[in-house]
């Protein structure tokens, strides 16, 4: 088939307009190890979110599922209260390890870790295919497209993908990002939306189903400086930023009735779901 645009190649040049970007992919690991408690404590508040996802999935009780950038557990966790066996993938150490304690938590035992970049998966020597894929948010490779390649080939059933439509952040976090990083780097912090990967996947001949859908977030917090601290250590924001963090927080957190605070977000998502053939 004819290809006007090579979709693969122009995420390649979208990745590349960022050095933080760049620089923090190098060693995902680190950078993640010194981030999982904090990004524990984000993603507390997406259990209905994770259902959801879940729930889409269409996930039967015998599959073995490879979850791919699984973090702390989010999604993990409950899909292994369902299926037979989980496989959490992660490059950092101490996000595995706060998915063991969750998992441990909930009395299960039905999965494994296994501590590894995504592009440093072979398929069949290091890594067993399974029946599912999964990755949510966790797509953020140089060459997306032989990252693909490796996913389908990973699956004996199906693959389901969870991407964000639109922009990457909301105009007002974007705003933030631009005061702590500067115009250009803040305004290309993000990645491109689900229309990539959907291309990149027809140029591959995989045909994908996309739902799009609305996905209303509530994050708790302590305080509003404890708002501002965790968003700072999640984008590693230079101290000298922490006045222009301190004031975003203080002005869009509500109170929320108990001596807390509550952070109100909504954004569309996508799920790309393709069954094996």
């Amino acid at each position: 088939m004819h290809r006007i645009i090579d979709w693969n190649e122009l995420w390649k040049a979208v990745y590349l307009a960022s050095p933080r970007r760049t620089n923090k992919n190098r060693d995902p690991g680190a950078t993640w190890d010194q981030k999982a408690d904090v990004y524990e404590r984000a993603v507390q508040d997406e259990e209905a979110n994770a259902a959801q996802q879940i729930e889409a999935m269409g996930m039967l009780p015998a599959d073995r599922v490879l979850d791919i950038g699984a973090g702390t557990g989010r999604l993990a966790v409950p899909m292994a209260e369902i299926a037979a066996h989980v496989t959490a993938l992660d490059p950092s150490q101490r996000m595995l390890d706060r998915l063991s304690a969750g998992m441990a938590a909930k009395g299960l035992e039905n999965y494994s870790r296994v501590r590894m970049r995504w592009e440093d998966a072979a398929i069949g020597r290091n890594l067993d295919e399974h029946d599912v894929v999964v990755a949510a948010y966790s797509l953020g490779f140089y060459d997306l497209g032989a990252a693909l390649e490796k996913i389908d080939a990973a699956a004996r059933r199906c693959v389901c993908l969870f991407w964000h439509a639109g922009e990457w952040r909301a105009p007002a976090e974007i705003g933030l990002m631009q005061a702590v990083f500067g115009e250009e780097e803040g305004k290309d912090e993000g990645y491109p939306d689900y229309a990539y990967i959907i291309n990149i996947l027809h140029d591959m001949g995989i045909y994908a189903d996309v739902t799009i859908y609305d996905n209303a977030l509530m994050s708790r917090y302590a305080s509003p400086s404890e708002a501002a601290e965790r968003w700072a250590t999640l984008h590693e924001a230079p101290a000298e930023s922490a006045g222009a963090i301190a004031d975003y927080f203080a002005a869009i957190l509500e109170p929320d009735g108990a001596g807390g605070y509550i952070q109100r977000k909504k954004r569309r998502q996508a799920m790309i779901r393709w069954e094996k053939v």
